[in-house]
């Protein structure tokens, strides 16, 4: 997220109930392993077709239900055993064995001043940071990765959806969206990691687009390239929508990545977005607290990848729009990387929920790779990235990997930079120059 998917036009057929695999794989927690989502947006009503393991010791799968109205569960035709407690869905299940049932239900149509689930006045869905359970049965647990179909019908006239017909590796909840709405599609071409790129923008939009999307597919494959292999899919692209009155920035929902409608001629916000396939997405955060290891790295790559492609620099945007604002009080500023607590927080509440973590977790990975190089930090990203794809992490064990893979002589510098900049709310006295003046990126 920044600041703050094919293109369906008929109904399809609703996916088959998986196969089942009886034995859960050792854990410590609930896993929803899969969920098959198909929602009727002139009806509201909506069905999920779920795969869980219960957490051990458990004979339920719990998940989150609290904007829905729940109908029947059904597993094989039958009438599964399930109860429904403080907006919570408890269906029965085998201690130690996968549960595959479905879950009837409605959704409500939400008004867009509440930005929590599907808004038909907005054409959008938004579930960021914990509504999914607005949309579908959900566990919204940070540390769980899902793997989603989706299909929509019920489609107002002369409108169409864009959305993920399936996600085919383990993402976050809230990762999953529909946009519905008079769209133009744009074929951006074929990065050089194989992915193809789209663009789908509202009618007249045409020069946003062509002036935001301008070095994606270079971006992009720089991406692929640098950190890893693309893991939402053989396509991906940005969506423009219209979030009301707060239509800026954009939202992570891989692989139809959704920017708002006054952001989309801007290289930044749509390849940040873009970006969050590898941190955000790709990797996991473990909890609230590490939310500088999605957006701080997101922010960094973001700015080295536009810079390696010959696109403009953003380190003169990046300071003197959103980090001098932090940094001297006109606008918040906070310890970026608190304490080792996990999900403690009230993070729609707290001050990590601000430019201050993108802008002073990007100046950390600035001041490190002037320290270690830039193409050794870019392969301390790489390393990490192939390691934990489709898992949860925590920002401390970046730091590790970093410290592990760097010359003893730097480490003091590099201790120095985490100090400074994630675990001091005060930024460091000279953060213009530190954070501006950087090694050339050039290729």
């Amino acid at each position: 997220m920044r600041r703050l998917a094919l293109v369906v036009l008929a109904a399809c057929a609703a996916p088959a109930t998986p196969p089942s695999t009886p034995a859960c794989e050792p854990g410590e927690v609930q896993d929803v392993i899969d969920t098959r989502v198909s929602l009727d947006l002139a009806s509201l009503q909506g069905n999920a077709r779920i795969s869980a393991c219960p957490a051990p010791g458990e004979r339920e799968v719990k998940l989150d239900v609290s904007g829905l109205d729940i109908g029947e569960v059904r597993r094989d035709g039958e009438v599964v055993e399930s109860r429904q407690e403080g907006g919570w869905l408890h269906v029965a299940a085998v201690e130690g064995e996968r549960a595959d049932f479905a879950v009837g239900y409605s959704f409500p149509a939400r008004d867009k001043t509440a930005f929590d689930g599907w808004m038909p006045e907005l054409g959008v869905s938004f579930v960021w940071p914990h509504f999914c359970g607005n949309l579908f049965p959900c566990d919204p647990a940070l540390d769980d990765g899902v793997r989603f179909e989706l299909d929509v019908t019920g489609l107002p006239e002369g409108t169409s959806a864009v959305y993920p017909r399936a996600i085919p590796a383990d993402a976050p909840d809230y990762m999953l969206a529909l946009a519905v709405g008079d769209y133009r599609r744009v074929d951006l071409g074929t990065s050089t990691g194989g992915t193809q790129l789209y663009a789908w923008h509202f009618p007249g939009q045409e020069t946003a687009t062509s002036a935001g999307t301008a070095h994606m597919v270079d971006v992009f494959g720089y991406y692929e390239r640098t950190y890893g292999p693309y893991s939402f899919g053989p396509e991906a692209g940005t969506v423009q929508v219209d979030w009301g009155i707060g239509s800026w920035g954009g939202m992570e929902h891989h692989p139809y990545v959704h920017v708002g409608q006054w952001d989309f001629g801007d290289e930044e916000a749509q390849n940040h977005e873009m970006a969050h396939a590898w941190y955000g997405d790709g990797v996991r955060i473990a909890c609230w607290e590490d939310f500088v290891l999605a957006e701080g790295t997101t922010t960094y790559i973001t700015a080295r990848a536009l810079e390696q492609v010959g696109g403009p620099s953003q380190w003169d945007y990046y300071v003197d729009d959103f980090l001098t604002p932090s940094c001297t009080g006109r606008d918040v500023n906070t310890i970026v990387l608190p304490d080792q607590s996990c999900n403690e927080i009230d993070f729609l509440q707290h001050d990590l929920w601000s430019l201050a973590t993108y802008m002073k977790g990007a100046c950390f990975y600035e001041e490190v790779a002037d320290v270690i190089g830039a193409e050794q930090l870019d392969a301390v990203l790489a390393e990490f990235y192939a390691e934990r794809v489709g898992t949860a992490a925590r920002m401390q064990d970046m730091i590790d990997l970093i410290e592990a893979r760097s010359e003893a002589a730097d480490r003091a510098a590099i201790d120095s930079a985490v100090q400074d900049w994630l675990r001091t709310e005060a930024c460091p006295e000279d953060y213009a120059t530190r954070c501006r003046a950087h090694e050339s990126r050039g290729p």
